[in-house]
């Protein structure tokens, strides 16, 4: 006898492959993402959506293994393949990694701080080519994993938010190519077409071990990111500067909370495998806490530059890890909170445990996992299959 659980999971698959199957997203005007409800987009940004679909198709060309298909994942990277722009060419991963925006505030940051106008594709094209400091597959992996799916993406993120407040204060404000159309396409980055390849997920799973969950379904920072995106959008609309702006410091401050979680729980895995004397396990906990930390690095160093460059130190690939990296990272970081407009309740505990009488169907990270599976499904033609699960 098929259990509820089972039954809720076919329903949320078949769900999500019924909406996926409308067109694949060919236009989100007036819709909603099923993964993520409650913003409506006002203009077409399916091409922003299907980032995520690249950067799901990259993660799988890499794999888990030690035989990483790295030219796949690289031709990708560089060519595209799932998004395009609204006339039809092809938008790629590399091309917004290089081009310059130099003169909007977060790119010059960035710039400014890694000395480099390169500061997103130099990390990802390093350990494509197994430059250093990005040596053994572990490192390679999660570089370009994390560098793409995180550094990347929030960045972009921000760029398109410096856009809006240009366009707000030269009065562009139509919802098709204006101020409003910018606040579509950061929501599209951050909620992605396929959800396990998104920010939106990134959060879900941190929340979930910091004990930092709304209720079942979201995360304290998603659900302050749609908040913060849906009045974005109607502050744009109307030319309110004023609002928006102080938005788009509260999108920062969660993009804070999400990857200082990260950093933490990185830093203490990598003791964890420190201790056990787990060399591989401990390179790419290293890189992987690297690379989270890289995403909000220069916002911590104008909070705290000796907190930073001590972070940067032990998580750096290839620096000696010291057997004792929570108790140098955990303080450091800890000491930017309040120039950060973050308290220790934003970012919970590590392994906490929240009593919100979430079953197994309702988990988000479960819903997340299902969304990524009925994607497997829908490619190998087995769709079918969910409609079968329902009439046992």
């Amino acid at each position: 006898m098929q259990s509820s659980t089972m039954r809720s999971a076919a329903l949320l698959l078949l769900g999500i492959f019924l909406v996926a199957a409308q067109p694949n997203y060919q236009n989100t005007t007036g819709t909603q993402v099923s993964h993520a409800p409650g913003y409506t987009f006002g203009s077409n940004v399916a091409g922003y959506l299907r980032l995520s679909t690249d950067i799901c198709d990259i993660k799988s060309a890499i794999g888990t293994s030690d035989n990483p298909n790295y030219a796949e994942a690289r031709k990708i990277y560089i060519d595209g393949k799932n998004s395009y722009k609204s006339d039809g060419t092809i938008r790629t991963l590399r091309e917004l990694a290089t081009k310059s925006y130099a003169g909007e505030p977060v790119f010059d940051m960035y710039t400014e701080y890694y000395n480099t106008p390169a500061f997103l594709d130099q990390p990802i094209s390093f350990a494509f080519a197994g430059d250093a400091p990005f040596r053994t597959i572990a490192q390679r992996n999660e570089t370009i994993v994390k560098g793409i799916e995180s550094n990347l993406q929030v960045v972009y993120l921000l760029h398109e938010l410096d856009e809006t407040a240009q366009k707000i204060k030269d009065k562009k404000l139509s919802p098709v190519d204006g101020a409003p159309h910018n606040i579509d396409e950061t929501w599209a980055i951050y909620v992605g077409e396929r959800p396990d390849c998104s920010l939106w997920s990134v959060s879900q799973k941190r929340a979930q071990e910091f004990g930092t969950m709304q209720d079942c379904s979201i995360s304290k920072v998603n659900a302050n990111m749609l908040a913060a995106h849906q009045d974005m959008y109607e502050a744009s609309a109307r030319g309110d500067n004023r609002t928006f702006e102080q938005l788009r410091q509260e999108v920062i401050r969660n993009f804070l909370i999400t990857y200082i979680q990260a950093t933490l729980k990185y830093t203490e895995l990598m003791d964890q495998a420190n201790a056990k004397g787990d060399l591989k396990t401990l390179e790419a906990d290293q890189a992987e806490g690297y690379m989270f930390f890289r995403t909000i690095e220069p916002f911590i160093a104008e909070a705290n530059n000796q907190s930073a460059q001590a972070i940067n130190q032990v998580l750096y690939p290839g620096n000696p890890a010291p057997r004792n990296a929570l108790s140098i990272v955990k303080p450091a970081l800890e000491n930017t909170y309040e120039n950060l407009g973050i308290s220790p309740a934003d970012i919970g505990t590590y392994g906490a445990k929240q009593a919100l009488g979430c079953d197994k169907a309702t988990n988000a990270a479960d819903s997340i996992a299902a969304a990524a599976a009925v994607f497997k499904l829908v490619t190998a033609g087995m769709a079918a299959g969910l409609v079968g699960m329902l009439a046992l």
